[in-house]
């Protein structure tokens, strides 16, 4: 019985550690499309800079970009 309950909590583990890399990766793309925007991810956007979106990142969560004079 002790065999299985191992094996259960090294499946358990991997899982978790898989869903960790995958959210990472997804981070990696938001963060790299703010910056073809002509972007920043920043935890506040400055008064001068427009909120485009959102990086999700934790401690970077959105994506700002200088706003353009008319």
């Amino acid at each position: 019985m002790s065999g299985a309950m191992r094996i259960f909590f090294l499946v358990s583990a991997a899982l978790i550690l898989l869903a960790h890399i995958f959210s990472a990766h997804g981070a990696i793309r938001r963060r790299m499309q703010c910056q073809k925007m002509d972007g920043r991810c920043e935890v506040e956007c400055l008064s001068f800079e427009d909120k485009v979106g959102g990086c999700r990142a934790e401690l970077t969560p959105l994506c700002c970009k200088k706003r353009k004079n008319n």
